[in-house]
């Protein structure tokens, strides 16, 4: 562990022992996660909202209070603008780590809208919707909410977790971890390959200028998994839509990995992508109907209720 890693825990535990919970925003058993929505005390007296997302064997939240992380202990993480994890220990460190926490703070109405358990909404949208209620949407995305993506790309954090980059500013990425893997168990691989071009959004944007890229990234993802012992035919490679950042980026996870990103209302294959470009139509994504889900709660479908009423 490096000592960087280690004061990147200990500055998150110390975010951790001022979080006052105030709801459990979603659990989920099958993973063992619960995100929770708080309220951490700044050094100034102001408090901020934070959402904190734990991971650990099932377990009780009832009764918690403002001293339910005074005992925690934090090592090895990471922070880059407002996301920050590291992993610890609840009780003993004899087994290895036994509890992942990641914390967005100050966080948003967005961040705690897209955590919290809401009914699920399905979209069909035309081009014409996408012209209408989406482009408008993404469009109005504040520059900050990419800040975190620009540091990676521009190496002032995380460079260390790069496990493989291509620097060519057209059809080049770089390929890390994501948060959601710890890089512990080769079965739940999870990297992530965040383009260095700027300006592709997300899948509407793609066109066939854009094969080289995409082809780049299928091609160069099983070099990176190599460092797993992850070989080139247990690769899954997606792109979702509607993506959680509008930055294009391509998950590549093991085959053996199941997870809600990767249903189908979400996650478009890259091969299939790369296909609908190459043999259909070069600007597929243009002219397709795109179906997917979206929270209640989110500003995305208030958007689309407000056209619709």
């Amino acid at each position: 562990m490096s000592s960087g890693a280690s004061s990147t825990g200990d500055a998150i535990a110390a975010l951790l022992r001022r979080f006052t919970p105030l709801e459990v925003l979603n659990e989920d058993p099958s993973s063992k996660t619960a995100w929770l929505l708080g309220r951490i005390d700044g050094e100034d007296g102001a408090s901020a909202s934070a959402v904190v997302t734990v991971e650990r064997p099932p377990f009780s939240l009832g009764g918690a209070g403002p001293g339910l992380f005074h005992g925690i202990a934090l090592g090895e993480g990471e922070q880059n603008d407002i996301y920050s994890w590291a992993t610890g220990f609840a009780n003993s460190a004899a087994l290895g780590p036994d509890l992942r926490v990641s914390v967005i703070y100050p966080a948003t109405e967005k961040h705690i809208s897209k955590h919290r358990r809401q009914q699920r909404r399905w979209v069909c949208e035309t081009p014409q919707l996408y012209a209408q209620i989406v482009q408008p949407y993404v469009d109005a995305q504040p520059a900050a909410r990419l800040r975190w993506v620009e540091n990676i790309l521009d190496k002032r954090v995380e460079a260390e977790r790069i496990v493989y980059e291509d620097p060519d500013r057209e059809t080049g990425f770089v390929i890390l971890p994501d948060l959601k893997w710890d890089t512990a168990d080769a079965a739940s691989m999870y990297l992530v390959a965040i383009v260095h071009r700027r300006g592709i959004r997300s899948l509407r944007d793609l066109t066939a200028a854009h094969l080289p890229l995409l082809k780049n990234i299928r091609a160069k993802a099983a070099i990176a998994a190599q460092r797993y012992n992850v070989p080139a035919d247990a690769l899954r490679l997606y792109i979702h839509y509607q993506p959680s950042y509008y930055h294009l980026h391509v998950h590549i996870t093991n085959v053996a990995l199941e997870s809600r990103g990767m249903s189908v209302d979400r996650a478009h294959l890259l091969d299939t992508v790369i296909a609908n470009i190459e043999d259909i139509a070069p600007d597929y994504y243009q002219r397709a109907t795109l179906s997917y889900v979206l929270g209640a709660d989110s500003e995305l479908w208030s958007r689309w209720t407000a056209h619709s009423g």
